[in-house]
């Protein structure tokens, strides 16, 4: 598995069963199902993604979700939430 240069460890994460929509820098938008989520970020499984890749996720009854790729492997992919001002 590669990992992002300068990847720390993670807060542990929960098993889930979440249907969410990603969205893209380039506009497009795919399905994923989240299998594992953390106040930090979540496991992602239905596409491949780009180490570094910025992405939106939008996760039922939370909203969108500012997220960039740790992660990748063919099909699945770790992120890690990234902090917007509010």
């Amino acid at each position: 598995m590669q990992r992002m240069q300068g990847w720390i460890g993670r807060k542990d994460r929960f098993p889930v069963a979440i249907d969410a929509v990603v969205h893209r820098a380039d506009g497009s938008s795919t399905q994923v199902c989240l299998t594992d989520f953390s106040e930090e970020g979540c496991r992602m499984e239905g596409a491949d993604f780009q180490i570094g890749e910025q992405v939106r996720i939008d996760v039922p009854r939370l909203g969108m979700m500012e997220a960039q790729v740790r992660w990748a492997l063919p099909g699945s992919a770790g992120t890690r939430f990234l902090k917007t001002d509010a």
